[in-house]
């Protein structure tokens, strides 16, 4: 049925690696076939799946006050955001709707100190990442240029 669905075209992102551990991320990429993972915080425990994450360029969704909300991880400055972009991976900052995007990146300015190249390098991962049309990447991504250099 997975196959069927795929064939089909839909894209297909799992939500693993927040509540449960690495396993739950390789499995979504091999039996799941994710194309992204939603969420993917505890990945950093198993260097091997950081790696091949990275050598394959699969995004993690990562939403750190929602982390912060479940008791996942115990404050924003705990949060592995920091780390999963030291580790190369393409992480993209997004929200389960707690909080609105633009509070999620200005947390993130606050709280980690990110400068403005920082947080345009997460949007441009959420850019580049998403399943949205060639055209409208390019434009988002000209618009996070503009952005950037005023």
């Amino acid at each position: 049925m997975l196959r069927a669905a795929r064939e089909a075209g839909p894209h297909l992102v799992h939500h693993a690696g927040e509540t449960a551990g690495p396993a739950s991320v390789r499995e979504a990429l091999t039996a799941g076939r994710a194309e992204r993972i939603g969420h993917g915080i505890r990945v950093l425990k198993d260097p091997e799946l950081v790696a091949e994450l990275r050598r394959r360029r699969v995004p993690l969704e990562v939403r750190p006050s929602s982390n912060v909300l479940l008791g996942l991880v115990p404050s924003l400055a705990e949060h592995p955001l920091p780390r999963l972009v030291e580790a190369g991976l393409t992480a993209t900052l997004n929200t389960d709707g707690e909080t609105s995007l633009t509070a999620e990146y200005q947390r993130t300015r606050e709280t980690f100190g990110y400068s403005d190249a920082q947080l345009a390098h997460l949007a441009r991962a959420s850019t580049e990442s998403s399943f949205a049309p060639e055209a409208w990447k390019t434009q988002v991504s000209a618009e996070i240029d503009r952005w950037l250099s005023r």
